[in-house]
């Protein structure tokens, strides 16, 4: 039985289908990377022995990819995922602002960071702007009439 809702809304494309699985992948990715990164298994600056653990760091962002991940996975909401696109630019930006605080100031794995957050806002982007919806029958972008 189909209801109303998946009635009125058009199929979603597959290369869309794939964008969304890539995104997720991307988004485990992250998390992998920032939870080895909070257990001090990869080393992102140098540290004192003084040095606060990045534990602090690593557990938020690998818990927020982790859920971005889920969302990816399980939901349709354009808002969550307009919500993750806000998400990706405050951790790009964040990480060119805090360059310059540590040592050293770009990193291998910052940089995979950086690479997988740019692709993931490009991903979020491209989907938010062409996700079927019942509004857009077509599939199309909206436009204005």
């Amino acid at each position: 039985m189909t209801s109303e809702l998946n009635a009125s809304t058009p199929p979603v494309p597959s290369y869309l289908r794939v964008i969304r699985l890539a995104t997720a992948g991307l988004a485990a990715v992250s998390a992998i990377v920032y939870l080895l990164i909070g257990v001090g298994v990869l080393q992102v600056v140098e540290m004192r022995p003084d040095d606060p653990s990045l534990l602090w760091f690593g557990l938020p962002a690998a818990a927020a990819f982790a859920f971005g991940t889920i969302v990816m996975l399980r939901s349709q909401s354009l808002t969550l995922w307009a919500l993750g696109a806000v998400f990706q630019v405050f951790t790009i930006s964040a990480y060119f602002g805090l360059a310059q605080e540590r040592t050293p100031q770009y990193e291998p794995w910052g940089i995979l960071l950086l690479v997988t957050q740019l692709l993931i806002l490009v991903a979020l982007v491209t989907l938010i702007a062409r996700y079927p919806t019942p509004k857009r029958m077509d599939g199309a972008p909206r436009q204005r009439p």
